[in-house]
């Protein structure tokens, strides 16, 4: 049954590829007039990229709609986002929004888990939920003469979960055994622990999945708890990208959406990300030996920037120069001049608090303290010293011309409006963000760089055979067995 549904899909956007092949005069996307409304409910914006508009709504009941027609095909990807992701889990028990999430098919108030299969089946399309660091978010995918209903049972799902007690038995079973699993794979251990030391009880400070500890203490009353207090329409987003106007999108919106009523009373406080500042941590190197593994797995870094930080412009182009791509400094001069790794790289991870920088390389577990050391020199002279004219330039030129490919499908589209409007990045982002690029300056590169980078506080996790690299424990040292 799947394979003919699919096979539905494909053969509508062959036809419409064939037909917008015939039309040699046409453009590949159709430009969309943004027509005069006299009473629109909508605030609308160009998007040159893509020769269309975003249109944005608000409902009384606080949920946000962001649409962006694109009738080149006859499939609609749409988003429905809740700002209750692993940062909301409740103190000691990180993983709580991962399993809400995950129960979110399990079955609802009228549909048991087998319809809810059976009816996402029977549309073609397809229909999950995550959750992240920030948000749970639904995601679909359908042809447009399936949308009514698909979207029918992603609302319903998001609305009336009943958390059936077997299936929290057995989801948690399944938590519990990835958790396990992650501890074979140097990746999550590293990465876990770099978090959680850097920022301890704060939001980040936990993987979205929690931990085998933390998970082992989530009761179904905790799925329940979570579910009311944090699943409400002022905190959701619902993003549509395809075959779709705005009035039709608005209108299927309202339908399923349009009565739902916050719990005031149970109501926590939304986090708004703008006012969290974490300190620099205290230099330190973390150990862990895991002597079954055959090379080293290294993250280091400190604290960062939130990704609505008007800073954050500058703050990219300086990471692009210094490790955000094949040709940048770390690897250039590890990997590439040097022989040192087997990747390197760098990155921020800027989220709606102050995620961090770092680094990251896997290497042959001798080399490990001459990687570290030579990643720490690249750090101050980036901090140091000023970058070329003909640096910035061709690295804002690159970053230009990678831009359209975040917007060259409905499933980018629909997941970038998505993260727009929850990191607060305004409707105008579409020219925004070009524009916020062409006026990065090596000035303001070089006060990101001065600002962001901390060599002298390095928080560095290694994971691997740790007597192979010969590194040794002193004052600053945690080891961990």
């Amino acid at each position: 049954m799947k394979q003919e549904h699919t096979t539905r899909i494909s053969l509508a956007l062959a036809a419409a590829f064939l037909l917008s092949g015939c039309a040699a005069t046409s453009p590949a996307t159709p430009s969309v007039s943004a027509p005069a409304r006299s009473a629109s409910p909508f605030e609308a914006r160009d998007v040159p990229v893509l020769h269309s508009h975003v249109y944005r709504t608000v409902l009384p009941n606080g949920l946000t709609v962001v649409v962006i027609p694109r009738p080149v095909v006859p499939v609609v990807s749409f988003r429905i986002g809740i700002l209750a992701g692993s940062a909301r889990d409740p103190a000691g028990k990180g993983g709580v929004a991962d399993l809400t999430a995950s129960l979110l098919n399990r079955g609802t108030s009228t549909r048991d888990a087998l319809t809810l299969f059976r009816q996402i089946d029977e549309t073609g399309g397809s229909l999950e939920a995550t959750a992240g660091r920030d948000m749970t978010t639904v995601s679909g995918k359908v042809l447009t003469s399936d949308l009514s209903s698909l979207f029918g049972v992603a609302a319903d799902m998001v609305l009336n979960p009943v958390f059936p007690e077997k299936e929290f038995r057995h989801n948690l079973l399944q938590a519990k055994a990835g958790l396990m699993d992650e501890k074979d794979h140097a990746g999550p251990v590293a990465r876990n622990l770099f978090y959680k030391t850097l920022y301890g009880n704060g939001p980040y400070g936990h993987p979205a999945s929690g931990t085998l500890r933390s998970v082992s203490r989530i009761t179904l009353r905790d799925i329940r708890t979570f579910y009311r207090t944090e699943y409400r329409p002022d905190r959701t987003i619902v993003t549509f990208a395809g075959d779709i106007t705005p009035e039709k999108a608005l209108k299927l919106v309202r339908s399923v959406f349009g009565s739902w009523k916050s719990d005031v009373s149970t109501a926590l406080p939304p986090s708004t990300g703008n006012d969290d500042q974490t300190p620099l941590p205290t230099r330190q190197t973390i150990l862990v030996n895991r002597p079954q593994f055959a090379q080293a797995m290294v993250m280091m870094g400190t604290p960062g920037i939130r990704r609505n930080d008007p800073a954050f412009y500058s703050a990219l182009v300086m990471n692009e120069i210094l490790g955000g791509t094949t040709t940048s400094r770390l690897n250039h001069v590890v990997r590439q001049k040097n022989g040192l790794v087997y990747y390197i790289y760098s990155g921020f991870d800027a989220q709606r608090h102050s995620g961090p920088f770092f680094v990251v390389f896997q290497t042959f577990p001798p080399n490990t303290p001459k990687v570290i050391s030579l990643s720490q020199k690249l750090l101050r002279d980036m901090k140091e010293r000023p970058v070329s004219d003909q640096e910035v330039e061709t690295t804002r030129n690159n970053i230009l011309g990678q831009f359209p490919f975040r917007v060259d499908t409905d499933d980018r589209i629909a997941s970038l409006l998505l993260y727009i409007e929850a990191y607060d990045l305004g409707l105008g982002y579409f020219t925004d963000y070009p524009d916020s690029v062409r006026k990065v300056t090596p000035q303001s590169v070089q006060e990101a760089a001065k600002n962001l980078l901390h060599p002298e506080h390095l928080v560095t996790v290694v994971v691997g055979p740790i007597p192979k690299t010969g590194m040794r424990p002193n004052g600053k040292d945690v080891v961990v067995q």
